[in-house]
């Protein structure tokens, strides 16, 4: 970029050199207002350039394309994207100026925040009097996770090519990419069948998967949680709620979101994705707990349709990685005591494991 300044300023120097010696040969006035237009157009046009560089705004929207048309969407929850697949981010640069610029240089990085791997990009664009530009920027996204583009800079160059004008604007959009979903994860199933857990048995709110059929007399080995406490205090005799099962019995899925090797990270993100959605295909109720470091606690939500599912990952994607590879399974015994076994998801130099593993 120097080297272009400096070579075009070598060439105004050689200009406004003939020019002026063709002014004193002839002693033209032409040659006069040639050589005052010469001098102030480079100062006007580099006034130009700064002034337009104080009034441009951008924007970064993410995009998705249907019916050979490009939407441009405000919000990352409108849209879910998909891995390897195309995605589309629309990036807008507002001028409400009657000033344009050939040549405005934006510097965009693009980072994938779950899986901490970023990269930078430098385009340029004209600018606009009035209207600015709007382009769509094309990206196919290898991993799955939450996907930020940002415009970090922008460099206007005034019409005369003499100088670059920065500003810092960090303004960017995000989108959900979806991990792709996998028809060959191998795992057994009846193991899986063996380490569902009685949904009935969970006593955290939102996870009551029964209904109230009757209110009887307590017999002994009735459970405490079932007792009917205004009723019994009324008839000064223990009342409980006998309970009828909505879901008989529901899977516990718990991936390990280790994030030291990010293929054996995306290994366990896809499989993850895969299996649920297979288990809701047959009409499973799902429990997916994972371990969040940004709570320092366990994360839980309930599945059931394909939109818990993209909900959840797309929640999921925010979470910080961590780096011991069970982290997740190391104090499930002690936190929730409740579930039985649970499906075990993790991976280790690139060698996937789904088990069932008993919580003792």
């Amino acid at each position: 970029m120097r080297v272009e300044v400096l070579f075009r300023a070598i060439g105004l120097i050689i200009l406004y050199g003939i020019c002026l010696a063709l002014y004193l040969f002839l002693h033209s006035q032409f040659y006069l207002i040639v050589l005052i237009i010469m001098l102030l157009g480079p100062i006007l046009s580099i006034l130009m350039a700064r002034y337009l560089r104080d009034k441009t705004e951008v924007r970064v929207m993410a995009g998705t394309v249907s019916s050979d048309k490009i939407t441009g969407l405000a919000r990352m929850e409108d849209m879910y994207g998909k891995q390897d697949e195309e995605l589309f981010f629309c990036i807008k640069l507002d001028n409400p100026t009657l000033f344009v610029s050939l040549d405005v240089k934006l510097i965009v990085e693009i980072s994938n925040l779950f899986f901490g791997v970023t990269a930078e990009r430098k385009i340029s664009v004209p600018l606009r009097a009035k209207t600015g530009y709007e382009f769509m920027l094309p990206i196919v996204p290898r991993l799955p996770g939450t996907i930020k583009v940002t415009v970090k800079r922008i460099e206007i160059k005034d019409l005369s090519g003499l100088c670059f004008f920065k500003k810092n604007i960090d303004v960017g959009g995000e989108a959900t990419v979806l991990p792709l979903t996998l028809k060959d994860v191998k795992y057994d199933k009846n193991d899986a069948e063996a380490g569902m857990l009685e949904s009935e048995e969970s006593n955290k709110r939102g996870n009551d998967f029964s209904d109230v059929q009757e209110i009887r007399e307590y017999i002994p080995g009735d459970k405490l949680m079932s007792i009917h406490w205004k009723l019994s205090a009324k008839r000064d005799i223990l009342m409980v709620k006998d309970r009828v099962s909505m879901s008989d019995r529901q899977l516990v899925v718990v991936p390990e979101l280790c994030g030291v090797d990010n293929a054996s990270l995306n290994m366990v993100v896809t499989s993850a994705y895969s299996v649920i959605s297979e288990m809701i295909e047959d009409k499973t109720s799902i429990r997916l707990i994972y371990w969040s470091r940004n709570r320092d606690d366990y994360e839980e939500t309930r599945i059931d349709y394909k939109e818990d599912l993209q909900n959840a990952f797309a929640k999921m994607f925010y979470e910080k990685t961590y780096e011991a590879p069970d982290e997740a399974a190391a104090n499930m015994a002690s936190v929730h005591p409740e579930i039985k076994a649970y499906l075990h998801i993790s991976a280790e130099n690139r060698n996937l494991r789904i088990q069932v593993r008993e919580n003792i």
